[in-house]
C-alpha cells in the first residue's frame, strides 16, 4: 500500500563533482524510515547508483532536457511510496 513520506530537498546543481554525490550520500546516513530525500543534481548521477542499490535504498532518477537530473532516495522498505515529486 503507497503511502506519503516525509520529503527531503536538496539543490545540488551548482556544485562540481564529486560534492553532489557526497552531499546525498551524507544527507542518506541520517535519513529514516518514512522519509525521501529528493536531489537536483547536474547531471544523472550514475555513479550513486550501486551505492545505494549495496547500501539498501530506492530510487529513482528524471532526467531534465537541460542535462540536468531529479533522484528521489528513500530506504527499500518504502520504495512503493516512491513517486515523481511534485514541482514546488
Amino acid at each position: 500500500m503507497a503511502h506519503e513520506l516525509t520529503l527531503l530537498r536538496l539543490d545540488l546543481r551548482d556544485l562540481p563533482a564529486p560534492e553532489p554525490m557526497e552531499r546525498i550520500l551524507d544527507s542518506l546516513c541520517t535519513l529514516r524510515r518514512g522519509e525521501r530525500l529528493v536531489a537536483l543534481t547536474p547531471r544523472p548521477p550514475v555513479p550513486l547508483l550501486p551505492i545505494l542499490d549495496e547500501g539498501g535504498f530506492a530510487y529513482h532518477v528524471y532526467a531534465a532536457a537541460t542535462g540536468t537530473a531529479c533522484i528521489a532516495i528513500c530506504h527499500a522498505e518504502d520504495r512503493d511510496a516512491l513517486h515523481p515529486p511534485r514541482a514546488a
